[in-house]
């Protein structure tokens, strides 16, 4: 999303076979008791906001999937490799200039990000 709040992005969770057949034929074949590989990747907070902006792919984790994916009580096995995997995600967007907002989405991994030098320009912009 571009506009007076500069390029947004937010987190979201994914199946990583969503986007490729490999990954989805590989999970079956490699998966147990109904596993399936997901990851936390960062695009625009709507599909309809800019969506020529490349999403940012994070490590993928194994989920079960029946599991509630909003539950973070023990003993959900997968929570401490997604809690890992999102924090390297948003290390890696804070390194590519990325700032994260106060603003949140439905889950607790939907964390949102604007552009820094967006940002710094749009306050330290003047007309001579």
């Amino acid at each position: 999303m571009t506009g007076a709040t500069g390029t947004l992005l937010q987190v979201h969770l994914e199946d990583a076979g969503a986007r490729s057949w490999w990954a989805a034929l590989a999970n079956v074949l490699a998966g147990s008791n109904g596993s399936a590989q997901y990851r936390f990747v960062a695009r625009p907070p709507s599909l309809t906001q800019d969506a020529t902006s490349a999403p940012v792919v994070g490590a993928t984790f194994p989920v079960v999937r029946a599991q509630d994916l909003a539950d973070r009580s023990s003993p959900n096995a997968w929570i401490e490799i997604a809690e890992e995997r999102l924090d390297e995600l948003d290390r890696r967007l804070l390194a590519d200039g990325w700032v994260r907002t106060d603003e949140t989405g439905r889950h607790w991994w939907s964390r949102t990000y604007v552009r820094r030098s967006e940002q710094g320009s749009k306050q330290g912009s003047t007309t001579t």
